[in-house]
């Protein structure tokens, strides 16, 4: 991980893969670390409380020359985009 900036950092998994999937809509290249399961057995053990318990964060890093465009994909509120003035 190298030369790569970090531009998320989240205990949450579902938070961490909204980021991914905005970073993908892009087509941003980007790294993930423990993005991994905490528990195979059982997923009550995947939350953020445990993640947080036990200091284990999901980090997205991506390339120097990608970090502005990503913070921007990341952290810009379009969610007027679901503002809908047709009537069903």
């Amino acid at each position: 991980m190298e030369n790569l900036v970090e531009v998320f950092k989240t205990y949450d998994p579902m938070e961490a893969s909204l980021a991914k999937a905005k970073l993908t809509d892009e087509e941003i290249w980007f790294e993930i670390t423990g993005d991994s399961q905490l528990s195979i057995t059982m997923e009550t053990f995947n939350t953020p409380l445990t993640r947080m318990a036990l200091k284990q964060p999901i980090k997205i890093f991506v390339r120097p020359e990608d970090e502005e465009k990503a913070k921007s994909a990341l952290f810009t509120d379009r969610s007027n985009l679901l503002n809908d003035d047709y009537e069903y």
